[in-house]
């Protein structure tokens, strides 16, 4: 049964996690190399997949002699383990030893595959998980360097004792609507036509619909009641997780924060219908891997 309605791509993770595992250096040395662990790798941030787009997972075995850095346990797959692990080195190191495999990047093993997939939550993960362990290899207590443990999950520091844990930052992307038209925007690393709903990071004590609120207000200079979550999606860039909502705004004279928004406007339905088209050469919404065309698509079908 689907957890929520709308899937994102990024979401659907199928893999038990076995949390309950994690503690057990010795379980998680053995798993790794059972016959039936499958390792997926990545270097540089881009994953080793096969021409369909789908992970290449590769044994023990076949990772014998190639220079695997950090490595964590992802979970279970019908009760048969599955590891991440990043390789030292770059890309163009690996040239010529996967004949029928290629390093993507994740936005383009999504656009590989097309459509939401479970597979795309593993990406997710092990892209988030060793993302973190890269940028956090020092404690930020006492600046001694840490030690993986917990088969990933938690870096301990060996000089004080101090617990650091993998990071997901939430950021509210809001579809402001007023009457028949919505709101959609677009910052300056945005190319030229290309439009969005509006987000940003939450921050320390506000809820979900304040963070909305307070952005809207910000960026666009629009009061909105009725705050509404639609659906929430993964976004390992580097690991934040995308709360899609959908707020009523009390009125349409926007006042743009500059330094956040090249530019702002009110469309209607028919808009973003000709441009999900490809109808309308110089105004582009989101692909169907950000979840800024599921809030556009739930909005048209909210009739």
């Amino acid at each position: 049964m689907a957890l929520q309605d709308i899937q994102t791509f990024f979401s659907g993770n199928p893999l038990d996690r076995a949390d309950q595992l994690r503690k057990l250096d010795e379980t998680m040395n053995d798993m790794m190399h059972q016959s039936d662990a499958r390792i997926m790798v990545l270097v540089g941030g881009q994953i080793l997949s096969d021409p369909v787009g789908a992970i290449k997972w590769l044994t023990q075995r076949q990772c014998a002699f190639l220079p695997l850095d950090t490595t964590i346990f992802l979970g279970l797959e019908d009760g048969e383990p599955r590891y991440a692990a990043s390789l030292n080195g770059e890309e163009a190191d690996f040239d010529g030893l996967f004949p029928d495999a290629k390093f993507r990047d994740a936005r383009a093993l999504a656009m590989k595959i097309g459509s939401a997939h479970p597979e795309l939550g593993i990406v997710a993960q092990a892209k988030s998980m060793l993302s973190w362990h890269e940028t956090h290899k020092f404690c930020a207590k006492c600046g001694a360097e840490s030690n993986l443990s917990k088969a990933g999950y938690e870096r301990a520091c060996p000089n004080c004792g101090a617990s650091h844990f993998p990071r997901t930052d939430p950021v509210v992307i809001m579809l402001a609507t007023h009457g028949d038209k919505a709101l959609v925007g677009r910052g300056p690393q945005l190319p030229p036509g290309f439009y969005s709903a509006l987000a940003g990071f939450m921050e320390p004590g506000e809820t979900i619909e304040e963070a909305v609120a307070r952005e809207l207000m910000e960026e666009a200079g629009i009061s909105v009641s009725n705050v509404r979550i639609i659906a929430n999606q993964p976004w390992p860039w580097p690991s934040s997780l995308m709360i899609g909502c959908t707020a009523e705004a009390e009125n349409m004279e926007l006042t743009l924060d500059e330094t956040e928004i090249d530019d702002a406007r009110w469309v209607t339905r028919e808009e973003i219908q000709a441009a999900m088209r490809g109808e309308t050469p110089d105004f582009f919404v989101p692909p169907p891997l950000a979840i800024a065309h599921d809030l556009l698509r739930h909005w048209l079908q909210d009739t």
